[in-house]
């Protein structure tokens, strides 16, 4: 029997940053964040730890889940009921649209979406990934990635630490402002432009609202039972309770339409106060002030995106989540399309390991074959899903904030959304990956 030299796997993560690597073969990823863990837990569940050698390399000084509320579709549910945690993970939810900008708001469409979606604390996922990993998978705190070089025998890293690496391959997972994205695009594989994420023109205050004080002011709050949009000319706002209902996320967002596309002047993330939020909406139903009124602490996000990419994969360097593909939250597609990202590169590692002997730049091919048009698709069905939530679509450029809209616009805006949400439960990850393992 034929022993091959393990993969050496490195994933550069964000979160804290992953790398899997190995000699079984290396693997590294960078960036600890949902799309990172989730890949490394996939390749334990496809039973690899033998194959590979994991190592995940992040740039912080400790491990702690951060974050506030994401959701998860039937597409990504899939997958985590695959590698086993359905468990501890269950919230079943749904959505609700109102054209809230006015004292009196007016129902638009109740969306059912099929299987979904579901809940959750970014913190508890990352939780429950973190202890579905490998015992054998290898953390590197401190290590900061400031770039890769492609050797005769692998990718070396180099990080600002003064350490270096080898890999086979190289997994970045390392967020919007991916360090393995720039090298990437630096190498012939796209357009740098790329390099830097760019601003949607959109920011949101995002915070957690203690649902009993919501209680006290409107027991019958629709948002503490469900996901509810209330909608308006160029702002909109979402609430969902999550944490069994202890709390209720909170996502405010403010757009400037003129500015998609310019550059941020200043940070990403600011901390705001309540004052910032509550004169912006000053004229919305009163559900919409209760919830304003009890907003503590929020901090302010500038809303940015990256790509479209015409690569997410080449070589022996994979681009994963964010790294590749981010888009805006008006879908709450971001995490899932990260773990469909490491679920759909787990397998076909495990498929191309299982023939014997691995080619990697097949294996990466395929993975650029499903992934990058898919995951393009989905950050443009976003950024369109927002402008019907904002109305600013076609009829509605005369509209403005608190304008009374008929009875059949507001129908027509209502297909609109329903019809934007129906590839979340219509299309199955099932088909890409099998589309994907075809390719070797």
């Amino acid at each position: 029997m034929t022993v091959f030299p393990r993969l050496r796997l490195a994933i550069v993560y964000v979160f804290i940053s992953d790398w899997i690597l190995s000699g079984k073969a290396q693997l590294p990823c960078s960036g600890g964040g949902i799309g990172g863990l989730s890949l490394a837990v996939a390749l334990s569940k496809l039973g690899l730890n033998e194959a590979l050698e994991i190592d995940i390399y992040e740039a912080v000084t400790t491990l702690a889940q951060v974050g506030a509320g994401i959701t998860v579709w039937p597409r990504a549910w899939d997958i985590l009921t695959k590698l086993g945690l359905e468990k501890p993970l269950s919230e079943l939810l749904g959505f609700s649209y109102r054209k809230g900008d006015q004292r009196e708001g007016i129902p638009i469409v109740d969306v059912k979406l099929p299987g979904g979606p579901r809940a959750f604390h970014r913190a508890d996922i990352q939780q429950i990934l973190m202890d579905h990993t490998s015992s054998s998978t290898r953390f590197h705190l401190s290590h900061r990635l400031e770039k890769y070089t492609k050797m005769p025998n692998g990718i070396e890293l180099v990080f600002s630490n003064g350490q270096k690496a080898i890999c086979d391959l190289l997994v970045g997972a390392d967020g919007i402002n991916s360090v393995v994205r720039k090298c990437f695009l630096d190498d012939g594989n796209g357009d740098t432009v790329y390099s830097r994420p760019s601003w949607t023109g959109t920011v949101v205050y995002r915070s957690l609202v203690d649902a009993e004080s919501i209680k006290q002011d409107a027991p019958d709050h629709p948002g503490l039972r469900s996901p509810i949009v209330y909608c308006g000319k160029n702002k909109h706002i979402v609430l969902y309770p999550i944490l069994h209902g202890r709390y209720v996320n909170t996502i405010q967002f403010i757009s400037d339409p003129s500015k998609e596309g310019t550059p941020l002047n200043g940070p990403a993330v600011v901390n705001a106060s309540q004052d910032d939020i509550a004169s912006i909406y000053s004229g919305w139903e009163d559900d919409v002030q209760c919830v304003v009124k009890h907003i503590k602490k929020p901090s302010r996000w500038a809303i940015q995106t990256v790509g479209p990419l015409e690569k997410y994969a080449s070589g022996r360097v994979v681009l994963l989540g964010d790294a590749a593909h981010a888009m805006a939250p008006h879908l709450g597609n971001g995490a899932a399309q990260a773990i469909e990202d490491g679920y759909v590169l787990a397998n076909l590692l495990a498929k191309g390991l299982a023939e014997g002997q691995l080619d990697i730049l097949r294996v990466t091919k395929a993975y650029n074959s499903v992934r990058q048009p898919f995951g393009n698709f989905v950050v443009n069905a976003t950024r369109q899903q927002g402008r019907r939530y904002e109305l600013n679509i076609s009829g509605f450029e005369d509209i403005k904030e608190g304008d009374m809209i008929s009875p059949r616009q507001l129908a027509e805006v209502g297909k609109l959304i329903e019809k934007g949400w129906e590839w979340t439960w219509k299309t199955s990850i099932k088909n890409d990956l099998e589309r994907a393992l075809a390719k070797l």
